[in-house]
This record gives C-alpha cells, structure tokens and sequence, in this order.
C-alpha cells in the first residue's frame, strides 16, 4: 500500500486517534514541507481555468489539507464530474471534523494541524468566522498560533511539528548553500595578497 493510500485510512474511521496516525505518515515524510505553495499552485490552476491539471496535483503537503480538496471539488464541479465533486467535499468536511477532534483551540488541547494555512482553513471555511490576529505562543515545549477571531474567540493551533520542520528546512538550506559555496574554486580575494 502507498503512503498516499495509508494517508486516507482515517476517511473510513474518522477518529482522533487514526486522523493522528495518518498525520504521522505525512509529517514525517522526507518531502513534508508545512509551508509548501502547493495551495497557490493549485489556486493559480483553477484561476487560469486549467481544472484538469488540479485533479491529478498530489503530493504529500496537500493530503490533509482541507483547501486542497475544496479546490479540488470545485474543479470536478467546473468540469461537471458530480461523484468527483462530492467525494472531495467528503475529504474536506471528514478533514475538518477530525481537526476539531484533535483538541478544543484552548491552550490545552489547541487543534493539531498539519500545514499551517489549515489554521485558516478551519476558522474561515469551517467555522465561517474571520480572524482578526495571530501572535505564537511559547508555552514550555508547546508551540502554537494563537488566532484572536473578529468576534472575540481566541483559538489555539500546536504548531510544533510544523514550526520544527521550517527550522530543519532551513537548517538543511543553509547546509547545502554552505556546500555548494565550498565546492566553488575560492578567487582570491583582491585584497588579500
């Protein structure tokens, strides 16, 4: 079975539990990048009326995202595929009930999500409210997002694995840029005799 199939098993028992453990395929795939512009990839598609190159778009950083699949609903809407359309807003409700499994947006339990524009994805297509700010908290080993909503909520996002990914990414940038800068021949230095 391929990762992407193992990815979906919580559709057929959405439960915190196995919404969980299929977070853990994606996040600690070698590609997982929280921050990815997937979700502008797919967006550009469907504002240049390509609906059919977002159908197949799929990787591992829009699994669970659940903009991924409403964008994807509204392709098979646009190309006039019913089944395809409802099994994609299926995807994306289940996603959003199961992140609201994941905790209550207090500090303790925040909602666990996977990149970080589900954040808004849960307040704006989910709860149908708008948020106003968003400051991170630190609060001993936890990470979050902390999202004031223009009606006063406060809801909390542990964005730890995500947080901790961005900083590996750039760690592992920064390495390669290290590395390619010391396999050029060094010119030297003009003043430097």
């Amino acid at each position: 079975m391929k990762t992407y199939e193992k990815v979906f098993e919580f559709l057929t028992d959405p439960t915190k539990e196995t919404f969980l453990k299929c977070r853990e395929l994606v996040i600690n795939d070698p590609e997982y990048d929280p921050y990815s512009e997937d979700i502008e990839n797919i967006q550009n598609l469907l504002n240049e009326g390509k609906f059919e190159e977002v159908i197949p778009y799929v990787n591992v950083n829009i699994l669970l995202s659940p903009r991924a699949h409403i964008y994807k609903c509204f392709a098979y809407k646009e190309l006039g595929d019913e089944k395809g359309k409802n099994i994609e807003m299926t995807i994306a409700q289940i996603i959003f009930e199961c992140l609201e499994k994941t905790g209550d947006g207090t500090k303790d339990p925040p909602y666990i999500i996977t990149r970080i524009s589900d954040e808004r994805d849960l307040i704006r297509h989910h709860l149908n409210k708008q948020d106003v700010s968003q400051n991170l908290v630190k609060d001993g080993d936890k990470i979050m997002d902390a999202l004031t909503l223009d009606d006063g909520t406060l809801l909390y996002f542990d964005i730890k694995d995500p947080y901790q990914r961005l900083a590996f990414s750039f760690s592992k940038r920064n390495e390669q840029a290290e590395s390619k800068d010391e396999e050029k021949p060094q010119k030297k230095k003009w003043w430097k005799f």
